[in-house]
C-alpha cells in the first residue's frame, strides 16, 4: 500500500512538471511577437526620420503632418505636401511664416533645377540637331510649363511668356493668333493638340511661318499638348492663350 502511494506521489509530481513545461511552452512565441513589434516600431521611426529630413522637418513635425493627413471634420488632406499642409494648419503666425519660408526656398530650388535642365536640354538639342526645330515630349512639356509659371511667379524669369494651345489641323484662328504673337516678338510655348508625331508639329510650324532661329534659341518652344490637356481640348474652341 505504501509502495502504491509512493508511486502515485511520483506520478503526481511528474504530471505537475509536465503541465508546468506545457504552460511555459508559448513563451518563445510571445517573445518573438514582442521582438517583431519592437522591430516594426524601429522601422517606423527610421522611416519618419528619413521623410522628415527630406522635407527639412523635425520628427515631431512629420508626426503632426501624418495626423493632419487623416483630415479635419472628415475631410482628408493627403494630396498636399507636408510643408503646405503644416502651414495651412499653423498654430501661430510665427509658425505660419516659418513654413512659408521653407516652401519658398524649396520652390525656388525646384524652379532653378527645371530652368537649368531646360537650358541644358536646349543646348544639347542645338548641338545634336542644329537645323531641326525642337519639340518637347509630353513629360518635358509639363515640367517646363510648370517651371516657367513658377519662375514668373517667383520673379526668376522676367520675360512674359505666353502659353498657346493650338490645333494641328483645321484651325485658321490658331495660325493667325500665333502669327500675331510672333510678329510682336512675344516669347511663347506652343502646345499642339492632335499632332501624331514630331514631324507633324514641325510641318505645322513651317506652315505658320515661325522663325526657326527663334525656335532654336528657345524664344518659341514647340510641344505636344499634355495628354490631359489634349483630351480636354479635343472639342474645345481653340486657340487658347494663357499669360
Amino acid at each position: 500500500m505504501e509502495t502504491r502511494s509512493l508511486a502515485l506521489r511520483w506520478f503526481g509530481l511528474a504530471l505537475c512538471a509536465g503541465l508546468s513545461v506545457a504552460s511555459a511552452a508559448p513563451a518563445p512565441a510571445a517573445h518573438t511577437s514582442a521582438h517583431a513589434t519592437r522591430q516594426q516600431d524601429t522601422q517606423a521611426r527610421d522611416t519618419a526620420k528619413r521623410h522628415a529630413r527630406q522635407w527639412d522637418l523635425s520628427v515631431s513635425e512629420w508626426g503632426r503632418y501624418k495626423q493632419l493627413q487623416q483630415g479635419i471634420d472628415g475631410y482628408r488632406s493627403d494630396k498636399l505636401d507636408p510643408i503646405t499642409l503644416l502651414g495651412m494648419h499653423a498654430r501661430s503666425k510665427v509658425e505660419r511664416q516659418k513654413y512659408a519660408r521653407k516652401l519658398a526656398h524649396l520652390e525656388h530650388d525646384r524652379v532653378q533645377r527645371v530652368l537649368n535642365f531646360q537650358k541644358a536640354y536646349d543646348q544639347a538639342w542645338q548641338k545634336l540637331y542644329p537645323n531641326t526645330q525642337r519639340v518637347h515630349a509630353d513629360a518635358m512639356a509639363k515640367a517646363m510649363d510648370a517651371g516657367q509659371r513658377d519662375a514668373q511667379r517667383l520673379g526668376l524669369n522676367r520675360a512674359t511668356r505666353a502659353s498657346v494651345i493650338v490645333r494641328a489641323h483645321g484651325c485658321d484662328a490658331c495660325r493667325r493668333t500665333v502669327q500675331q504673337l510672333a510678329s510682336s516678338h512675344t516669347p511663347m510655348d506652343i502646345y499642339v493638340v492632335g499632332a501624331d508625331s514630331d514631324d507633324a508639329i514641325r510641318t505645322w510650324a513651317k506652315r505658320v511661318g515661325l522663325d526657326p532661329e527663334r525656335v532654336r534659341a528657345g524664344d518659341i518652344t514647340l510641344n505636344h499638348a499634355p495628354k490631359r490637356v489634349a483630351a480636354q481640348m479635343a472639342h474645345a474652341s481653340l486657340p487658347r492663350v494663357v499669360r
